[in-house]
């Protein structure tokens, strides 16, 4: 895995990755597993050369929760969601917007993020075994978001397994 891995579910944008150094960052080998010290590090970087960029948050969370550090990976969450919200004038907490679908057109930049940090978010719960509140999440997600843009289903689809599993 490289750097770059990290933002395949939130790329950034073309226009901000022109320098070589940034360049040379994102296709720095790295190992989630057994030295996240480095692949934290060397996001860190990047965030600091994009100044703080919803995306690198998303890769952050995302480095955070595969290396079982879940703590910092529920903050960077709820932070894009809180910054991601404010982009298209959304609460933070999710529980607070309407059970209605959004445009799958619309489904993009901030908004996308927001979406996605909400299967972050369940994701995350499931691996720290929060199984009601993923459910409780992933429930939200899929009246936001009914196509399926952002792969909810599948975190989805783990949450009612572990259900069913705990009820038998």
């Amino acid at each position: 895995m490289i750097v770059k891995d990290l933002f395949a579910d939130a790329p950034l944008p073309a226009d901000k990755v022109t320098s070589m150094a940034l360049q040379q960052l994102l296709r720095e080998p790295i190992n989630v597993n057994d030295d996240w010290q480095r692949a934290e590090n060397l996001l860190l970087q990047v965030d600091q050369a994009l100044g703080g960029r919803l995306e690198t948050k998303v890769a952050l969370y995302k480095m955070y929760a595969y290396s079982n550090r879940f703590e910092q990976s529920f903050e960077l969450i709820h932070q894009v969601l809180q910054q991601g919200g404010a982009a298209i004038d959304w609460p933070a907490d999710w529980r607070q917007l309407p059970d209605q679908a959004v445009d799958r057109a619309l489904i993009k930049g901030p908004l996308r993020l927001y979406l996605y940090s909400m299967k972050a978010l369940g994701f995350v719960s499931l691996r720290s075994g929060q199984i009601e509140q993923a459910v409780e999440v992933l429930n939200k997600l899929e009246l936001l978001d009914p196509a399926d843009e952002v792969g909810g289903s599948v975190v989805r689809g783990m949450a009612e397994s572990l259900l069913e599993a705990e009820q038998d």
